[in-house]
């Protein structure tokens, strides 16, 4: 009997046009067992290990992680200090041979040791994010994969900018104190952090139970979409004993419980997560083929400092500006109060060390507001923290820095009572040789400084301090002002041209610190015409030994298609070694690469190059090199491989269109076990079908739970005819599915089919 056709009753959750009936209309509030099923399916456990000297070939397991696989081709996101060897870390502590990746079967099974992977892009030291992707190149006895043909189930990214304080987040990985089997704990959002050198949302705060062996791995919305790495901050030291580590586990599998084995924290859980928007360039850099650039630099951290480390010139603000300068001091903060900014200059703090910053309100201190971090800035300089509440509650707050388990320093606040009425300062902004901002060129010999005035009259006292490198270099009692409100004006000037340095110019009411802003001034030249730091940027295909451009480029000259790598050149002076700066890297004005560091090659120099490159070839476009010191743009260029200058677009690929889903009873929900999806061969339709196994192109059988994968993935350009059902259900069938340049290389359905009468 040959089969009807039937109206599809099913819905997709991707575009595959021909197919769409509807959309699914929302998500649930929390994750439900289907999604649960399908992120589970994503998680994979790490094993850092070295190759056995035995007989057995085996591995000796140095430490593990987890991770989320986010492509069908085997790319997965981590952290760096699970999957980053020695050779990225630049720490000697942490070498291992091989990377590797255990995949969830089932919830109640330990994980299958299946893969071997290699981290190809992470966030370098100077960045303190602490992210890496890994790609699976080869099975656990080294023979090579094809990824195109991997086909994992993969996790999709959310939005961590969407999310909003009590959104719910479900924590999944392997960590140790939960044994050999995938956990999962869910909790709420509690805040977010920000952190000066970070864009955006530095930190999630959650109440989720987060444990050893969590690193690495996956929060996720109630989306069912991936939404944060849970990270696991490592002390740097033996004297940091913030959490209880015990050898409870044979993480190893030697049959044994002893040294070997990975020391799993029982205590002190760390609930914070890396948001996965900062890790959406590192993704996007992966996915190219792109790897890490190297530099020709000293470590981009210096040894750790010689004097005694320090914080001081602490105080709050109620907000920064663009450039992580306070809009103004403020003592006490008024009801209703949603943020404050606490500022404070640090000297002499060693990269690695752990430091954080610690709340005690009315006399009790606050777990979990800031996560223990290892120190990634400059060695000097003035950083900040926030902290958001919706609103956050009167009383007293005390903010203290903790530094290597001792406390640096701490300075207290209040929020409560009405707002301030008194005279303001705020808004301060520098010019100077024809530009404006916080980093102006050396050499100038004028700067000027304007700022806000509020609720002032002629007898307000006020007066100003200028800085350069923390010692006092001007100073005075300001005039007299002549209306309540506006902007003012102070100058700084010097004939022979200011040097390269920090400034600082700090503004007072009555004595008390009302506004104050840093500048720095780099580069060279005299006078107004003061050049920048960064020199032009020269594009070339290679570096030689010497660091000298191997054949360079002019102006408007097109690297050729499939070229591998590019470096780009340049000279520098006026720097100051423990600046912070950035390299980003574009590709059709995406950004692909993103390396902050610390400066660490002298006041001036010439031939600096950073490159970006692929095994593979580099995809034909534009690629533009932008340089920010002291969170400036002071310099960018820009090459194009491709001919023309017009970049060659890439064919869609055939052969990879991944169909996955469930098929459930329209009335219960359920999924029903052994249905079938039948793909048949191209120019076979379902009145034609003979039921012959040669006939069907692709198969997907329904587990217990209804779900499916299709055993051949759907060409592009190709139509197919569809037959869907189960003994007891009515058959779903349709002829002329096209499968077009637009589908995505993975398709979800939701198929609901009906009992028979």
């Amino acid at each position: 009997m040959k089969p009807k056709r039937f109206l599809i009753l099913f819905t997709i959750l991707a575009l595959l046009a021909p197919l769409v009936a509807s959309l699914i209309p929302g998500v649930a509030l929390a994750l439900d067992r289907t999604q649960t099923q399908k992120v589970i399916k994503t998680v994979v456990k790490f094993f850092a290990a070295n190759k056995s000297k035995g007989k057995d070939g085996g591995f000796d397991v140095i430490w593990t992680g987890s991770g989320t696989i986010i492509s069908p081709d085997g790319l997965i996101l981590t952290n760096c200090h699970v999957a980053c060897s020695n050779e990225q870390t630049g720490n000697p502590e942490d070498k291992f041979d091989t990377l590797i990746i255990a995949m969830t079967v089932k919830s109640d099974q330990p994980p299958q040791p299946t893969y071997i992977g290699e981290v190809v892009q992470y966030s370098l030291r100077g960045s303190g994010l602490d992210l890496a992707v890994v790609r699976i190149v080869s099975t656990l006895d080294g023979k090579p994969v094809d990824t195109a043909k991997l086909n994992l189930p993969y996790l999709p990214l959310g939005d961590s900018d969407e999310l909003e304080i009590n959104d719910t987040l479900t924590i999944f990985g392997y960590p140790g104190i939960g044994g050999d089997t995938i956990t999962a704990t869910e909790g709420k959002v509690s805040g977010f952090t920000s952190l000066q050198g970070i864009a955006g949302r530095a930190w999630i705060k959650t109440d989720a139970t987060i444990a050893g062996g969590n690193s690495g791995g996956t929060a996720v919305n109630d989306a069912g979409e991936l939404i944060g790495v849970p990270t696991q901050l490592g002390c740097g030291n033996e004297s940091c004993d913030y959490t209880d580590c015990r050898r409870l586990q044979d993480t190893n599998g030697d049959g044994r419980i002893d040294e070997k084995d990975t020391c799993i924290p029982t205590g002190g859980f760390i609930n914070a997560v890396r948001p996965i928007n900062l890790a959406k360039p590192y993704i996007e850099a992966a996915a190219k083929g792109l790897a890490t650039p190297t530099q020709p630099t000293p470590p981009t951290q210096p040894n750790r400092p010689a004097g005694k480390a320090g914080v001081s010139g602490m105080f709050f603000a109620p907000d920064v500006t663009a450039q992580d300068q306070p809009t103004q001091v403020v003592q006490s903060f008024p009801t209703g109060t949603k943020l404050i900014v606490f500022f404070f200059d640090f000297a002499n703090l060693a990269a690695g060390t752990p430091w954080q910053v610690q709340l005690t309100l009315d006399g009790v201190l606050q777990e979990g507001l800031w996560a223990m971090e290892s120190w990634s800035g400059p060695a000097d300089g003035t950083s900040w923290v926030s902290l958001t509440g919706d609103p956050l509650p009167d009383g007293a707050y005390e903010f203290a820095i903790v530094y290597d388990g001792a406390v640096l320093g701490s300075a207290a606040t209040s929020v409560g009572g009405k707002a301030q009425s008194g005279p303001t300062l705020s808004n301060i902004v520098f010019s100077g040789g024809g530009q404006e901002g916080n980093l102006l060129p050396a050499g100038i010999d004028e700067i000027e400084a304007v700022f806000d005035y509020a609720n002032v009259n002629a007898q307000t006292q006020w007066s100003y301090t200028w800085f350069l490198d923390g010692e006092e270099v001007a100073g005075d009692n300001g005039p007299a002002f002549t209306k309540s409100a506006g902007q003012f004006s102070l100058s700084l000037t010097a004939d022979e041209g200011f040097p390269a340095g920090d400034y600082r110019l700090e503004l007072y009411i009555a004595g008390k610190l009302a506004a104050a802003s840093n500048l720095s001034l780099a580069g060279g030249g005299s006078g107004a015409g003061g050049e920048g730091p960064i020199g032009p940027i020269t594009f070339a295909e290679g570096a030689d030994r010497n660091d000298k451009p191997v054949k360079p480029h002019k102006a408007g000259e097109a690297f050729a298609s499939g070229t591998g790598e590019i470096f780009g050149f340049f000279d520098w002076q006026g720097m100051q070694d423990g600046w912070p700066w950035v390299s980003r890297w574009y590709i059709d004005g995406e950004l692909v690469i993103e390396s902050p560091g610390t400066w660490a090659a002298g006041a001036s120099g010439t031939g600096y190059w950073l490159q970006i490159y692929s095994d593979s070839g580099l995809p034909d476009g534009e690629y533009t090199l932008e340089i920010a010191v002291q969170g400036q743009v002071v310099q960018g260029g820009s090459a194009v491989i491709g001919k023309g200058g017009v970049a060659t677009p890439t064919p869609k690929p055939t052969g990879d269109v991944q169909v996955t889903g469930y098929i459930r009873d329209a009335k219960t929900g359920k999924g029903i076990p052994g249905a079938l999806f039948l793909v048949l061969q191209p120019g076979i339709t379902t009145a034609d079908f003979e039921w012959t196994d040669e006939e069907v192109y692709a198969v997907g059988e329904a587990d217990k739970t209804g779900y499916f994968e299709l055993s051949a993935l759907l060409e592009r350009g190709e139509a197919y005819s569809l037959l869907i059902g189960a003994q007891g259900y009515v058959m779903i069938s349709q002829d002329g599915v096209e499968v077009t340049p637009d589908t995505p290389d993975v398709v979800e359905m939701e198929i609901q089919l009906q009992k028979a009468r």
